[in-house]
Formats: structure tokens, sequence, C-alpha cells
């Protein structure tokens, strides 16, 4: 019985994290290029050129991408 009350408590600590994290706008991740100096939508055709050369930085929004000297993709235009 104790376990199942820790349990409980344990669950209703997180929940208001879990809540913040799922209202983040649109959840869409940004993708930048470190050797172009460019950003994409995650479903960009170039996003998987990308990977492949190891060259691929994650950014939480456009304006963050933005502010890290990047410049919009000119095909998938985020």
């Amino acid at each position: 019985m104790r376990t199942l009350q820790s349990l409980t408590l344990a669950c209703l600590m997180v929940s208001p994290l879990v809540a913040q994290v799922s209202n983040s706008p649109k959840g869409e991740v940004i993708v930048g290029c470190t050797e172009t100096k460019m950003y994409h939508k995650a479903n960009c055709k170039w996003v998987k050129e990308i990977e492949k050369a190891g060259t691929r930085v994650d950014f939480k929004s456009v304006a963050e991408a933005k502010q890290a000297g990047m410049k919009p993709c000119g095909d998938c235009k985020p």
C-alpha cells in the first residue's frame, strides 16, 4: 500500500512538467546545418543529407536558429 501511495504522489508531481512539454508550439523541431548555416523544417528533403553529413543541429524555434546566425532554407521555407 505504501508503494502505491508513493507512486501516486510521484505521478502527481510529474504531471505539470509533462503538460508544459506537451504545450510547446507545434512540437516542431527546426533543423540546422552547421556546414551551410541554413535551417529547415524537420520534414525538408535536405534533412536526410544533413544527417548523413553529421552536421545537424536542432533548434527549438526559428528565432533560436536566426539568433545562431542561420538562414532559412529556400525549399521548405520554415
